[in-house]
């Protein structure tokens, strides 16, 4: 079994990766502030800390939300504590969402009856609960696009802060918008002779929750004020509290001003802060529950809370500086993993990991989905922000239970992690949900990481329930064929494409690696803390299925799937691409033959073509290719300059396939990150010298630091 010397590695990681002077962390960051000076819907601009975000126009406030919600980026806020259940009169339980399915010769109950009533009602809820809404009015009116003009706004990222100039017919409107660097707290300050008159005032509302039944950027439910309640309970010269109710989800939400102001209730959920002297309103709007207390601040004390927060990620974490290469895409590729960093930052970076959009928009009914949790946890590892890493793996470990108790109730051992799920760690029906079960050793892995950079008894005792929990499942899971010996995946299951019948799915080659990996990791840690192996993990990881392979030209292919042999029929394009994850999600382990997959990379590359590596798969394909001494490749990949890899100006990149869905898809930057550091800051058989990943043609000058090395 592999033993790795993690105390030198984390010493190494911690060395710049080049010689010379430290990076100017500032200069490299805020030489990709967002700047705007157009009305661009994929332009929206998000600030927050990771447990709360929102999301502003080019007014710095959130007035134009529909041009922004049909034609771009939704104009949202958030908080990872905040979910709403719409009332379930009928009395469903999961249990009837639940169907019987076939596991070698026993019946188990999956909640694969996504379509019944029960199903879509789990499926939607709970949801996340949708916060207020900031915006202007002019006259009593919401501002429209025609009375703009002038625009011109930054997002500063050294700072997370917004400013925004304009021209609201004709007059100057100036304003500075900042999230609190901890808490549910925005800070505002805007100042126009309009404020003075009267005539421009700020209005804060509250929808009763999402429309849920669409499944991307659902909108606001404004029309039924009657479900809802929002409570005026205190008033004082520079304070206001309203009290928020929306079925059994309630919150409070706390209003105060340091420039002269008042504020009045116009209709049920819509209020109106008005300037009562001078041509400014400064405030403060903070979200909070018992749960969940929000500091008292104001608009001076959240604009420096948020800069000190962001000064200590980007000045702690790891950094790189592109600005000596001479590659005509090392700007572009610096661009993408400064606003990559800072996005998930403010999207991940919470005590629950959120949907795929993160805290931008609402998708998959906000649930987490825990198959893509690696992509978007190991990046905080690999950039040197451990502690956010933790702050994910916390929620796995509260929900421990939960999962044991789901595992138990199948018949199997150990921890079953949910597919999807809102923060109450509950599975969501659905026809693929049961199914996929590459997520089961990603907590076993991100522990790993956490104990690579904290390589100490403390982080063993923590983490030792959630990784052995986990690897008894994957031992659990693997079905032994009494006649042979051998343990297989499935049927039925689904592999990572999700494309083929669970029935039809045997032995992906990605998910037994995977299994491999995992149960070889949890043998590890027990040899860590003393105790002796596990007989039943070691057989299993003795007696699994090999990867599956087809012959190929030049020597054996990887398959994807055993037994679907068609993939690499002559002249096929689109071919799949998972079987490569063997190779790149995961390090080299004996039950991978390297040059196999090395012929299979060159023939999916070859056929597919460098277009084809897209969304999150532009991370992937970068990895595999680096690790197998590829750079030129795993730089075109990342640098691929087509039109559905595009990366926004605020940094988002929509899913290809759903583009009008999701729009702010974060595996893409979080897959994109997890390349761009393994290239920089290596893996522990990569080749001597700094940045192993990345070309050694002489137009590449890296200069790195604080990144940490990948297994």
């Amino acid at each position: 079994m592999l033993r790795l010397l993690f105390a030198p590695l984390l010493a190494l990681a911690l060395i710049p990766l080049a010689a010379g002077a430290p990076i100017d962390r500032q200069a490299v960051v805020s030489r990709h502030n967002v700047h705007n000076t157009r009305l661009d819907p994929e332009s929206a601009l998000t600030i927050g800390n990771g447990d709360f975000a929102l999301t502003v126009d080019v007014t710095g406030l959130q007035g134009l939300e529909r041009i922004y919600l049909d034609n771009g980026l939704p104009l949202e806020t958030r908080a990872t504590w905040a979910w709403h259940e719409f009332p379930n009169p009928a009395g469903f339980t999961l249990a009837d969402a639940s169907g019987p399915i076939d596991f070698h010769g026993r019946k188990i109950l999956y909640p694969i009856r996504q379509n019944s009533p029960a199903g879509r009602y789990y499926r939607e809820n709970p949801q996340p609960m949708p916060l207020g809404q900031l915006s202007f009015t002019l006259f009593g009116e919401p501002l429209r696009t025609e009375d703009i003009a002038g625009i011109d706004q930054t997002l500063d990222l050294w700072t997370g802060v917004v400013t925004s100039r304009l021209l609201v017919r004709g007059e100057p409107l100036d304003v500075i918008t900042a999230a609190h660097g901890s808490a549910a707290v925005v800070g505002v300050e805007a100042r126009s002779p309009l404020i003075a008159r009267g005539d421009l005032q700020v209005r804060l509302r509250f929808p009763y929750a999402y429309r849920t039944s669409i499944a991307h950027k659902p909108p606001f439910i404004w029309e039924q004020p009657d479900k809802h309640t929002t409570a005026l309970t205190l008033v004082a010269p520079d304070h206001a509290r309203l009290e928020r109710s929306s079925d059994t989800t309630h919150y409070t939400t706390d209003l105060r001003w340091s420039s002269p102001a008042a504020l009045a209730e116009a209709a049920p959920h819509d209020f109106r802060l008005r300037a009562t002297g001078g041509d400014t309103l400064a405030f403060t709007c903070a979200f909070a529950d018992p749960a969940n207390p929000a500091p008292a601040e104001s608009f001076t004390s959240t604009r420096t809370a948020s800069s000190e927060a962001w000064h200590a990620y980007w000045t702690e974490g790891g950094l790189i500086d592109l600005s000596s290469a001479t590659d005509p895409r090392a700007r572009e590729l610096e661009r993408r993993t400064l606003l990559s960093l800072y996005l998930m930052k403010v999207n991940y970076a919470g005590a629950f990991p959120p949907a795929e959009t993160g805290l931008q928009h609402l998708s998959w009914f906000g649930k987490h989905n825990s198959e893509v949790y690696f992509l978007h946890a190991a990046q905080f590892y690999q950039w040197g922000h451990v502690d956010l890493l933790e702050k994910g793996l916390a929620w796995y470990r509260r929900i421990l239970p939960l999962g044991v108790a789901q595992a138990r109730a199948e018949g199997f051992t150990g921890v079953r992690w949910p597919k999807m799920s809102g923060i109450d760690g509950r599975p969501s029906p659905g026809g693929i949900n049961p199914y996929i079960i590459w997520n089961q050793p990603n907590p076993i892995y991100l522990a790993e990481l956490v104990y690579r950079a904290k390589p100490t008894p403390a982080t063993l005792a923590l983490y030792r329930d959630l990784v052995f929990e986990s690897a008894n499942f994957l031992a659990s899971f693997a079905h032994r064929d009494p006649a042979t010996g051998r343990y297989h995946l499935g049927p039925p299951l689904k592999n990572v494409t999700e494309s083929t019948h669970p029935e039809l799915v045997r032995n992906p080659t990605f998910e037994v690696a995977f299994w491999h990996y995992g149960l070889a990791l949890a043998q590890q840690w027990r040899e860590r803390l003393g105790l002796p192996p596990e007989p039943l993990w070691a057989d299993v990881i003795a007696h699994l299925a090999p990867l599956p392979t087809t012959p190929g030209p030049d020597g054996p292919l990887y398959l994807e799937i055993e037994g679907v042999e068609d993939i690499f029929a002559p002249g096929k394009r689109g071919i799949p691409t998972s079987m490569l994850l063997a190779l790149g999600y995961l390090p080299a382990t004996p039950k991978i033959d390297v040059a196999t997959a090395r012929r299979t990379f060159h023939v999916v590359n070859e056929r597919n073509g460098l277009n084809r590596w897209l969304s999150w798969q532009m991370g992937q394909g970068a990895l595999t290719a680096a690790r197998l001494g590829e750079p030129d490749t795993a730089i075109e990949i990342v640098t691929n300059a087509s039109a559905p890899a595009r990366f926004m100006p605020s940094g988002y990149v929509r899913r290809p396939k759903d583009p009008d869905g999701a729009v702010a898809y974060l595996p893409v930057n979080s897959a994109f990150l997890c390349a761009v550091g393994l290239m920089a800051g290596g893996w522990d058989d990569a080749p001597s010298g700094p940045a192993p990943g990345f070309p050694k043609d002489g137009k590449w000058e890296i200069r790195a630091e604080g990144l940490l090395p990948m297994p």
